[in-house]
């Protein structure tokens, strides 16, 4: 009996290699990705011609149950297994070899995404894969001449999926932009190549996109949209392009060009005309759509409008004459900005290397359509202006830069509590200078006669011509008056800028040009 089991299983493992040994595969591996993605890599014989057949399955696309024929392609510890699909040659999965081989990833590239999809290795699943079965299945499909449909070209299917994927593109766009728009391909202008090579879908998208963008961010822009897209044409040429006619936007897209979609971003806010008239650009209109004007109902208002730098740019006056307020360090918003003479001790003092204690600010609730101003710890409550009115009011208004003249530049002590204060012009390439001296309270302005600056510092003479302030980066500051030399302690600037606006005297009574200015 147990001669006859011998028999019996010796048979049983001759059957299984002589099912291998038929066909011409080696041993497979499975692949497994997070969303039940499949991948059946399997191996042909001889292995020197490094060919080997892929099964995908589980990714919803027609890839799913075809097996295609790959050839192995070496690169360093790297491998791809490419194939052809559809006329195109289509790296179907990717293996990429980091730290001397001690990290293997793998990548399988899905039709229709955009984004490659990680797998991994799935010892349960290879062990249970049967490759002289996905062979039989490799031929019986080449048999039928299936693969030989799926690897060539197909224009016209290849159409219908460019078609679809614009279909998806103008869906998007009009769910945005509350339109009816219809998009059309020129496809004399589009070669085969031009299919193989590229997406189109996503050339021929890009106009669409870049309205749907829009559509999100004006509601002029949607009305545009719905009156001057009625279809949007989309053909290939020589550059980048864009033409208007009655209810039609042609898109010329030039596949070597870079920043198509800001491109057309420019060209439809730079050129779209609104549905106010007069000439007027969808640009113009957009940053009067973005304009928010606040008051305190006591004729103080301020206007906050859009700043490509700082998020926004604020205006402070009484709705008839304006001024620029000054605008923050980069490192933080438009809507704050410098006013010492409102400290905030609840503030974080070392934000991105800036005292916040210093800075006011407007306060803006879109969703509420409320503003506040607040000065130092105090918020004012402001109320909103109507658009129409906002509009109307700016459009009126002058707008003048801030009133300031002079900036601290330098602050130093003697040992008596006297205070000598430098200020340098308040306009970066203004390198006008004012020196102040006296008491805390009272210190007074001296006629100037000379400046020198250079790289060991500045001396500021007064008109009398015997008294200097020496602001030396190596030697000690001092006073010289009528050769009596006193040596001057160097008080911070930033830290003592709420003692500079507030009880040194100088700018007592002074306007900063913000909107604490009246409060």
């Amino acid at each position: 009996m147990r001669g006859i089991l011998a028999t019996c299983a010796v048979i049983a493992v001759l059957k299984a290699g002589s099912a291998l040994a038929a066909a011409p595969v080696g041993a497979g591996k499975v692949f497994t990705g997070s969303d039940g993605e499949q991948v059946a890599v399997i191996p042909l014989t001889p292995e020197d011609e490094k060919k080997a057949i892929l099964l995908v399955q589980g990714t919803d696309t027609e890839l799913d149950g075809k097996v295609l024929p790959h050839d192995i392609e070496k690169n360093g510890e790297d491998t791809r297994y490419v194939t052809q699909w559809h006329g195109r040659r289509y790296a179907t999965l990717y293996l990429s070899v980091s730290g001397g081989g001690s990290r293997r990833k793998y990548y399988l590239h899905i039709p229709g995404r955009r984004d490659s999809t990680s797998v991994s290795f799935d010892d349960k699943r290879s062990q249970g894969l049967k490759p002289e079965d996905v062979y039989a299945t490799y031929q019986k499909q080449k048999s039928s001449g299936s693969t030989a449909r799926w690897m060539a070209f197909d224009r016209k299917a290849e159409q219908e999926l460019i078609d679809k994927g614009l279909a998806s593109s103008v869906t998007s766009m009009n769910e945005a932009c509350g339109s009816q728009s219809a998009v059309k391909v020129d496809w004399a202008t589009i070669t085969d190549e031009h299919i193989k090579e590229r997406s189109m879908s996503g050339y021929c998208g890009v106009p669409l996109d870049s309205l749907r963008r829009l559509c999100g961010q004006s509601a002029e822009a949607k009305k545009i949209v719905q009156a001057k897209a009625k279809e949007v044409v989309c053909r290939v040429g020589g550059a980048l392009a864009l033409e208007q006619a009655p209810g039609r936007l042609t898109w010329t897209t030039a596949l070597e060009a870079s920043n198509q979609e800001d491109f057309a971003t420019k060209y439809f806010t730079e050129n779209l005309e609104t549905t106010h008239g007069n000439g007027e650009k969808l640009a113009t209109r957009m940053e009067l759509e973005k304009l928010r004007v606040c008051t305190d109902g006591q004729g103080h208002y301020v206007v906050v409008r859009p700043h490509e730098n700082q998020s926004v740019q604020l205006d402070y006056g009484d709705g008839k004459r304006f001024v620029k307020v000054a605008p923050p360090p980069w490192v933080i918003s438009g809507y704050h900005f410098l006013e010492p003479r409102f400290y905030n001790k609840t503030m974080n003092h070392a934000f991105r290397g800036v005292d916040m204690g210093l800075y006011s600010e407007v306060e803006i609730n879109d969703e509420k359509n409320t503003c506040a101003v607040r000065c130092g710890e105090r918020s004012i409550p402001f109320k909103r202006v109507e658009a129409d009115e906002a509009e109307k009011l700016v459009a009126a208004a002058t707008f003048e830069p801030n009133p300031q003249k002079y900036v601290p530049y330098a602050l130093l002590r003697d040992q008596s509590g006297r205070y000598y204060l430098v200020e340098k012009g308040f306009l970066p390439e203004d390198r006008s200078f004012r020196v102040s001296i006296g008491p805390k309270g009272d210190l007074k302005p001296q006629q100037m006669k000379d400046v020198v600056s250079d790289s060991k510092g500045e001396i500021f003479s007064t008109k009398r011509g015997d008294l200097r302030l020496l602001v030396d980066r190596e030697a000690p500051s001092s006073w010289i008056e009528k050769k009596k030399k006193v040596e001057l302690r160097a008080v911070p600037i930033e830290e003592n800028l709420p003692l500079i606006y507030n009880e040194l005297g100088v700018y007592t009574g002074a306007r900063l040009g913000t909107p604490c200015d009246d409060q």
